[in-house]
């Protein structure tokens, strides 16, 4: 253990906290900004350190914990669901009516996003329980600029200690966590993520939004000095792993020890995008001309062409209920995308042919354009008049979706001699009430440039 002088004060703990902080949210929006400002990456929820508003801190002999305050799942998540790790013994302490909630429900021995876990030795009743012993002070201070309250807590033991009695003997009794300690680099926590845990008899549980240990309560660490290099470090830490899960995947997540398995995801992305961008510019060359389903097809193979960040589903079939039909008699709807976002966003996306062209001789819209508008209509009837019937497919796309369709090609053939394509498409989005028309071109174009902010480097010059 460090001597007395050399360990950081609750205080100093604080005013780093709230200025890492501060510079973490003025940084992001310089990341976000877009170029020359900024680096152009998308504004992702991907860190807490963003909105969250309030945060528990322990100060421990030789490390700190920094726990998220947020909601548990607004589900039983400690019966079935989680993701969790549950406490046990043999012969199992869990109750007699949990266990029979769940064959009632027909889980029994299905997986149930639930991970018991197996004591070999006796766990203290503190630990099985979850108390936090041997507090020395506690305070609450709020940051009325950042709106953030920190509650302060300095216990008198080891981080080893304190975290096992945190996680009810999950970490360091059952599993080997590899927790940080004095010989970790500074600034480099263990992390968990949205896990619950909770010991077999349910006598207390825990579910942690986001969980960082850090493995030294030297002054060093705590050093303002450092804070600039600590935000930079994790910033890009935070975009990358945002980065390389862009499907938003809900499960939990435990970093056990140093590890950069998200620096090869992120890389290996990088590298589909690549490839995406090199069979889009030859089908652009040789086969434009085709049908709608030739792109529909180098989508579905390369759907980071069509958003980089997003998860995208092809042909999503949209049903009408039982003995009801469309406006115009169809019995379901079939977007050629939709595009899920993290934030629960969407985006309903129509091809046509790149062969088609956009405007007339008189200068109006061919009648193809508001053919394939009228589709994107029928999608956001469908979505007001039958949202229940998609919720839990789609939670939250009535209040948060945008349409959009590509066809046609940027060309002057394309658009009839129009002098600013960009101005003649704002005018289509006015008069169709649509949020997006692209050209394949355009579509090209904005993967060309993701791949540029993303490495810095054009993918004509690779």
């Amino acid at each position: 253990m460090l001597g007395g002088s050399l360990v950081v004060t609750i205080a100093e703990l604080q005013s780093f906290i709230f200025d890492y902080i501060s510079e973490y949210r003025n940084s992001y929006e310089r990341y976000t900004s877009l170029p020359p400002e900024g680096a152009g990456y998308p504004k992702h929820a991907i860190s807490p350190f963003l909105s969250s508003k309030e945060f528990e801190v322990y100060l421990a002999n030789d490390g700190v914990l920094i726990n998220e305050v947020a909601a548990e799942p607004d589900y039983q998540w400690y019966i079935a669901g989680g993701p969790a790790l549950k406490v046990d013994f043999e012969p199992t302490k869990t109750p007699p009516e949990v266990t029979q909630i769940i064959k009632d429900h027909g889980f029994e021995g299905k997986p149930i996003g639930i991970y018991r876990i197996v004591a070999k030795e006796h766990i203290p009743s503190a630990v099985w329980r979850g108390r936090v012993k041997h507090i020395s002070s506690q305070i609450s201070v709020k940051n009325s600029d950042l709106d953030v309250t920190l509650r302060m807590t300095k216990v008198e033991t080891s981080l080893k200690q304190l975290v096992c009695n945190f996680t009810f003997g999950a970490y360091g009794m059952v599993l080997d966590s590899h927790l940080p300690d004095q010989s970790c680099s500074f600034g480099e926590p263990h992390i968990t993520e949205n896990m619950g845990f909770f010991p077999a008899d349910l006598n207390n549980r825990r579910f942690f939004r986001y969980l960082e240990v850090y493995g030294t309560s030297d002054k060093a660490a705590w050093d303002k000095r450092i804070i600039s290099i600590r935000v930079s470090h994790d910033l890009r830490r935070d975009f990358a792993k945002k980065l390389s899960n862009p499907n938003g995947d809900k499960g939990g997540a435990m970093s056990f020890g140093k590890n950069n398995q998200w620096v090869e995801n992120y890389s290996n992305r990088l590298g589909q995008l690549k490839t995406a961008i090199d069979d889009f510019k030859h089908i652009l060359m040789f086969q434009s001309h085709e049908t709608e389903s030739v792109f529909h097809e180098l989508i579905e193979k390369h759907p980071i062409l069509l958003d980089v960040y997003g998860h995208c589903e092809s042909k999503p079939k949209l049903k009408y209920p039982q003995g009801e039909l469309s406006p115009i008699g169809k019995a379901y709807l079939e977007p050629d995308f939709i595009v899920s976002y993290s934030d629960q966003s969407y985006k309903l996306v129509e091809l046509e042919r790149a062969s088609k062209n956009v405007v007339t001789k008189q200068g109006q819209p061919r009648a193809e354009v508001g053919q394939a508008i009228f589709q994107t209509a029928e999608w956001v009837h469908y979505i007001r008049e039958h949202y229940g019937l998609i919720r839990s497919r789609y939670p939250g796309i009535h209040t948060k979706y945008k349409t959009s369709v590509i066809m046609s090609r940027s060309t002057q053939a394309s658009f009839n001699g129009v002098a600013d394509m960009n101005r003649y498409k704002e005018l289509v989005i006015q008069q169709f009430a649509i949020d997006e028309i692209l050209t394949y071109d355009d579509l090209f174009d904005k993967a060309c440039t993701a791949y540029t902010i993303l490495t810095g480097l054009s993918p004509h010059s690779i």
